[in-house]
C-alpha cells in the first residue's frame, strides 16, 4: 500500500470511528424505550410526504446547478440531476464530503466542461446556500415572537447578525474579485514559474467562469431567488415530518433547525452520521423545547429521509453510466484538465 493509499485508509478509518462514537453516544443518551414508542406511533402518510419533498429538493438543486453553469455551457438536465444524485451518494458512503469533489468532476467526465469551472460552481453553490440559510435563519430569529426557547433567543439573534454580516463580506469579496478578473489572473499567474504561467492563467479563467454568475446582478438575483425557494422547500420537509410525529413546527422554526443541522453536517463523518443527529436533537430540544424522545426519533427518521433514498438513486445512476465507487474515487485524484493543457 502506497503512502497515498495508506493516508486515505487512515482518514476513512478515523471518519468511520468518529461516526460510530458520535452515533453510539447519541443513542446512549436517549430514552430508547420511549423513542421506540414514538417511532411506532409516527404517521406514515406525512413521512412519505417528507420523503417526496426531500427528493424534490435534489431535483431543484440540480436545476439550480445548471443555471450556475450557464456561463460555461449547457450540461443537460439529465446530466445535472444524475451527477447531483451521484455526488450526494458518494458523500454518504465516503468520508470528508467526497461528493463535493466527485460531483463536478463526474459532470466534467460526462460533458467535457472544464473541471476548474465545474469545481468553482460548487463554491458558488455553497455561497448561495449559506446566504439563503442565513437569511432565512436570521429573519426567523429576529422576527420570532413565540416558539423559540426564550433563554436562547438573545444568543440566537446575536449569532444571526454576526453570521449574516460575515456572509455579506464574503460575497462582496468574491464580487470584487470578479470585477477585477484580468488583473487578478495576471497577478496570481505571475507567482507561478514562467513555464506554467499560461497554464495557470487558463486554470484561473476556468475557475472564475464557475463563479461568473455572481458578477451579474440580474443573474445573481435570479439564482438567489431560486436558492431561497430551494431552502423554503427544505423547510417544509421538516414541517411535514414534525406533523408525522404529532407536534407543531412552524416554517420559521424549521429554518432555525436547518441552520443548526448544517453545522452538524460539518462533522467529517460519512452521511453526516452522528453530527447530524446531535444537531437536529439539539435544535429541537434546546431551541424548540421538544422532548428528548420525540427529538431523537425525529432525528433518526429525518436523517434516513435525507440520505437513504438519494444514496440508492445516486448509486444506481453511477452503475447505469458505468462508474463504480472505485472509479469515482479515482476522479478525486485525477489531474485537472485545466492544468494539463495551456
Amino acid at each position: 500500500m502506497g503512502r497515498a493509499g495508506g493516508s486515505h485508509f487512515w482518514k476513512v478509518l478515523a471518519s468511520v470511528v468518529l461516526a460510530v462514537v458520535l452515533f453510539a453516544v447519541f443513542l446512549w443518551t436517549a430514552p430508547l424505550r420511549e423513542v421506540g414508542k414514538t417511532l411506532v406511533q409516527v404517521k406514515l402518510g406525512w413521512v412519505l410526504a417528507s420523503v417526496a419533498v426531500a427528493l424534490a429538493t435534489y431535483v431543484l438543486r440540480a436545476l439550480r446547478w445548471g443555471l450556475i453553469l450557464r456561463p460555461v455551457g449547457r450540461a443537460g438536465t439529465a446530466n445535472v440531476i444524475g451527477c447531483t444524485a451521484a455526488g450526494f451518494a458518494t458523500s454518504a458512503v465516503l468520508p470528508a464530503r467526497a461528493g463535493e469533489i466527485v460531483r463536478p468532476l463526474l459532470l466534467t467526465a460526462r460533458t467535457g466542461m472544464p473541471a476548474a469551472a465545474t469545481l468553482a460552481s460548487i463554491l458558488t453553490e455553497r455561497l448561495l446556500d449559506g446566504a439563503a440559510v442565513l437569511l432565512l435563519f436570521g429573519g426567523s430569529v429576529l422576527l420570532a415572537k413565540r416558539g423559540l426557547n426564550p433563554a436562547n433567543l438573545t444568543f440566537l439573534r446575536e449569532t444571526a447578525l454576526l453570521t449574516t454580516a460575515g456572509l455579506a463580506a464574503a460575497v462582496m469579496m468574491v464580487w470584487f474579485l470578479l470585477r477585477r478578473r484580468e488583473a487578478t489572473v495576471r497577478r496570481v499567474s505571475s507567482w507561478a514559474p514562467e513555464r506554467f504561467r499560461s497554464r495557470m492563467a487558463s486554470f484561473l479563467h476556468h475557475l472564475l467562469d464557475g463563479l461568473e454568475v455572481l458578477r451579474s446582478p440580474r443573474r445573481l438575483l435570479e439564482i438567489g431567488i431560486w436558492s431561497l425557494g430551494l431552502w423554503i422547500v427544505i423547510g417544509w420537509q421538516l414541517v411535514f415530518l414534525a406533523w408525522a410525529f404529532g407536534f407543531e413546527l412552524s416554517l420559521g422554526q424549521a429554518f432555525v433547525v436547518v441552520a443548526v443541522s448544517v453545522i452538524g453536517l460539518a462533522v467529517p463523518a460519512p452521511a453526516g452520521v452522528g453530527g447530524f443527529h446531535w444537531a437536529i436533537r439539539f435544535g429541537l430540544t434546546q431551541l424548540m423545547s421538544v422532548d428528548v424522545s420525540t427529538a431523537t426519533a425525529y432525528a433518526l427518521v429525518h436523517h434516513a429521509i435525507c440520505f437513504f433514498p438519494i444514496t440508492v438513486l445516486g448509486l444506481c445512476y453511477l452503475g447505469a453510466v458505468g462508474f463504480s465507487i472505485g472509479k469515482v474515487r479515482a476522479l478525486e485524484v485525477r489531474p485537472d484538465p485545466g492544468l494539463e493543457h495551456p
